[in-house]
């Protein structure tokens, strides 16, 4: 028999604890189900045991820093904000459960695990990102940028591994040559192949929009537009297209 993927849930709410083993338990994949809500137990336990899936309370989360790294790290938050998105992201956390809307939101974050254990059905272990540089993608599963409000989810390629990029960071998206690249605020670039119209009717229509064939861009960073139809990001500048200066006007924060 296949041995049980641990699922453990470090939440000193009983009531959270409870909503989160029952909402759990409804998939088979994950039957073994551990509450935790001492500290010290949890870390006697989280450092012998080997845990596939673990929800933690964002006040709590400084135990993760004590403990054998599980495959998926999910902190548990109920208010939204940004800065603290990108700091927790950038500890390894796969994803964030808002208590906003919990059902859907839990719902969201398990579709994307089960898609990556897919993946890896005939490995002996999962991962939380996937660069295997030979490893062939079923792109019926797999193969679809996921996209939430706040962030997007780039999916890895043969030599490249999955990125979470925070909506908020992106400056603008150019086709350059056939690879389209985004450029992030603290300077860092993502290239994937895809069309630039596949992005825009992907990325928040209030968010986003197309100034010419090869350039879209994140309205709220724009410093400055020009009469000569020239926008600027810092000190990068784009010629804006006729026919999409009357959207990007429409979107501006005016």
């Amino acid at each position: 028999m296949k041995k049980l993927d641990l699922v453990s849930i470090f939440v000193k709410n009983a009531s959270l604890a409870s909503w989160l083993k029952d909402s759990l338990s409804k998939f088979s994949a994950w039957q073994n189900i551990i509450i935790l809500s001492d500290e010290e137990e949890a870390l006697e336990l989280l450092n012998h045991q080997q845990t596939t899936l673990l929800f933690v309370n964002q006040d709590e989360f400084r135990i993760v820093n004590n403990i054998k790294k599980p495959h998926f790290i999910i902190p548990i938050c109920e208010k939204k904000s940004l800065k603290m998105m990108s700091n927790l992201l950038q500890k390894g956390c796969f994803d964030i459960l808002f208590l906003d809307h919990p059902d859907e939101n839990l719902k969201n974050i398990l579709g994307k695990i089960l898609h990556i254990q897919a993946v890896f059905q005939n490995q002996d272990k999962h991962a939380s990102y996937v660069n295997e540089p030979a490893l062939e993608y079923n792109k019926s599963q797999f193969a679809q940028y996921i996209f939430t409000d706040e962030s997007i989810f780039l999916p890895p390629t043969k030599t490249q591994p999955s990125i979470r990029l925070l909506l908020n960071d992106i400056l603008y998206i150019q086709l350059i040559v056939n690879k389209i690249t985004f450029f992030m605020a603290n300077g860092d670039t993502f290239e994937r192949r895809k069309s630039l119209n596949y992005f825009i009717n992907k990325l928040p229509k209030n968010r986003f929009q197309k100034i010419n064939q090869k350039t879209i861009v994140n309205v709220n960073k724009i410093d400055q537009i020009k009469r000569n139809d020239i926008c600027s990001i810092g000190d990068i500048t784009f010629k804006i297209t006729r026919s999409f200066k009357a959207n990007l006007k429409n979107k501006l924060p005016l």
